[in-house]
């Protein structure tokens, strides 16, 4: 008794550590998963933290400046760039899973924030943060990055372009020097031409057009053509591309340091310069819903609120595709966990607007400097962070000297080179269908905004897919077989795609006027029917039965085959090996023919080293066979 019982629990605590291993072992799976830092960490070395270093220091001096022009772009003051510029990239070290991705404010998220807040306080902007970052949770909680699955390549590209263009056209104000309020890119291009006259080509516009020119410059000197086979050509090659990697940076500072002058000469500036930035580092607060007019708004109402409540669903799904873009563009092993990529950019974003900060996700400019940095890891977003921190902290009493001509030269170089021309050649040989949906993307974006643009062009796309979907390509080929004495001859369909309801009634009247020959559909690639194609497949099986033609389904699935017996079929005739399929044409048994190999030469199939078969024709069209 006392074995049995002794066996008995030392059975029950095995079963208990078999239990606790279980759970340890997924509780660490999921830690991993969700928490990236505590992997990578494990085996990080001192290489990493050198590389780490210099491409976070990199990357602080493309961030800031540009947080600032884009700041601008927001319509917000320019401390509400900085602000969104640090939080990001610390949370991002914990959470994100790609190296290459930079999380802060972008061009993209500007100007949608400008969209839905151009007529409402910087209050809204800040609220608009966290409610993006709740409906990012809310998207990786439930797990609907399958969405972004809907915005194609071609959609994406005339997205892309008509931002880039939006952007470009609403920064000329500030190199033309031109002073004037605008709504869309028509109403701003228009406005333009209108205003021509008022342009000061003296101060802005030539301190616009050299930034320009400067950056360019400075964007191309990375790529001139140095060999490495001496360590002075190294030098010199690395101190270029250091060059040319911070020349956002280096165009702010001498620009800042020409108005610098002007003032400590006690002159005034030729050329507008940036307002006045609040010092220091934001208060840490929770987001609460902004008072206008001596009234408060309740969380209720921010979400009808006419100019608001689109926001919250826009912003999140083009901050997601822009993560999860970036994150393909790359990444070079592995998978992208893109639930994961959407809870990094939720907290991002809900721990961000405690700070006061702008909309937030990853840049492709900033991703590409990294990458040419050397990235190793997550980390080096912790020092682009500190950077961001103490320029906050000491250099905020300098940033009113930044000209406004210098942050729309930044802006403009960040984006021109985002237009996508190159995809209008490929689509044009290729698929006509999808360079009309860029451009219609494109027009759209322009005209009605980049949102409703976005819509259009994603719904423009699934008609496409539905047109498919309804219209399967069907091939058509007469076969001939010669079987010592015996001759058949019938037409093999095959439609290119399952069939649903929208198809059933082509693929049906397809097959019956075929001819008054026996019949064979080919059922390769149909994966599954739904119930209205099936009872029409029924039909068709009735039909020709019904007429005494013979209708052979090939290849066809045990779930097919079951479907359809379950919607009424109870005839249903089918070969699943050529051996079957000529056993049920010639209407006697060719076993013997079932276990043999076939070749195909020239596009003839026939039996390989059997005397009795001779090869099979096969064409779109019917060919004269050697009998006739």
């Amino acid at each position: 008794m006392e074995v049995e019982t002794a066996v008995l629990q030392k059975k029950n605590t095995n079963e208990t550590q078999k239990e606790e291993k279980y759970w340890q072992y997924h509780i660490r799976k999921r830690i991993y998963r969700h928490v990236p830092i505590t992997l990578w960490i494990q085996r990080y070395n001192k290489m990493d933290g050198l590389a780490d270093v210099i491409a976070g220091v990199t990357l602080g001096l493309t961030l800031i400046p540009q947080s600032i022009a884009y700041s601008a772009l927001a319509g917000v003051s320019p401390q509400y760039g900085l602000y969104s510029a640090f939080m990001g990239c610390f949370v991002y070290v914990i959470f994100g899973s790609i190296k290459e991705v930079s999380i802060g404010p972008t061009s993209l998220m500007s100007l949608l924030t400008y969209e839905y807040t151009r007529n409402l306080t910087p209050d809204f902007v800040v609220v608009m943060c966290f409610l993006v970052g709740c409906v990012e949770f809310l998207m990786g909680f439930f797990r609907l990055g399958f969405l972004v699955d809907y915005i194609s390549v071609p959609v994406t590209s005339g997205f892309q372009t008509a931002t880039s263009l939006i952007i470009i056209v609403s920064q000329m104000k500030g190199i033309l020097g031109v002073k004037f309020h605008s709504s869309g890119f028509m109403d701003n291009l228009c406005k333009l031409f209108i205003h021509a006259n008022e342009t000061k080509f003296s101060g802005d516009f030539a301190l616009g057009i050299s930034c320009i020119i400067f950056l360019i410059f400075m964007r191309k000197l990375k790529d001139i053509p140095i060999s490495e086979d001496t360590t002075k050509k190294k030098v010199l090659k690395h101190t270029l591309w250091l060059l040319s990697t911070s020349r956002n940076f280096l165009i702010v500072v001498i620009t800042s340091t020409i108005a610098f002058g002007f003032e400590y000469n006690g002159k005034e500036a030729p050329f507008a310069l940036t307002k006045n930035v609040r010092s220091g580092l934001p208060p840490f607060q929770f987001p609460t819903p902004p008072t206008v007019d001596n009234h408060t708004y309740m969380w209720t109402e921010l979400l009808i609120h006419p100019e608001f409540r689109n926001s919250i669903v826009v912003i999140p799904v083009i901050a997601v595709l822009a993560n999860v873009a970036i994150a393909k563009a790359f990444t070079t092993e592995g998978t992208i966990d893109a639930t994961q990529e959407m809870f990094a950019l939720s907290f991002c974003n809900i721990l961000g607007s405690f700070f006061q900060s702008m909309p937030t996700c990853g840049a492709f400019t900033r991703s590409a400097v990294a990458n040419a940095s050397g990235v190793r890891t997550p980390l080096a977003g912790l020092y682009s962070g500190i950077l961001t921190v103490l320029a906050l902290t000491f250099l905020t009493p300098y940033f009113h000297l930044i000209p406004r001509a210098t942050l729309s030269a930044v802006l403009i170089t960040a984006v021109v080179f985002l237009i996508d021309w190159e995809i209008c050649k490929p689509l044009w040989t290729i698929s006509k269908k999808e360079l009309f949906v860029v451009v219609f993307t494109l027009i759209t974006c322009l005209s009605f905004g980049v949102e409703f643009g976005l819509f259009v062009g994603v719904c423009v796309t699934v008609l496409n897919l539905v047109f498919k979907w309804a219209r399967p390509e069907i091939d058509i080929e007469t076969i001939l077989i010669h079987n010592n004495s015996n001759t058949v001859e019938y037409n093999l369909v095959r439609p290119s795609m399952s069939v649903y309801f929208p198809a059933v009634d082509l693929v049906c009247n397809k097959v019956i006027k075929s001819a008054a020959r026996p019949v064979v559909v080919d059922c390769h690639h149909f994966s599954n029917v739904d119930y209205t194609a099936a009872k029409a497949l029924s039909t068709l099986i009735r039909t020709f039965k019904d007429r005494g033609q013979t209708l052979i389904f090939f290849h066809i699935s045990p779930k097919l085959c079951r479907t359809l017996q379950h919607a009424g079929c109870e005839s249903l005739v089918h070969a699943n090996t050529d051996g079957e399929l000529y056993s049920l044409l010639f209407g006697y048994d060719l076993a013997d023919f079932s276990d043999k190999p076939f070749q195909v030469l020239r596009g003839i199939e026939c039996i390989a080293n059997s005397k009795d078969a001779v090869p099979l024709l096969k064409s779109p069209q019917r060919r004269m066979s050697a009998l006739e």
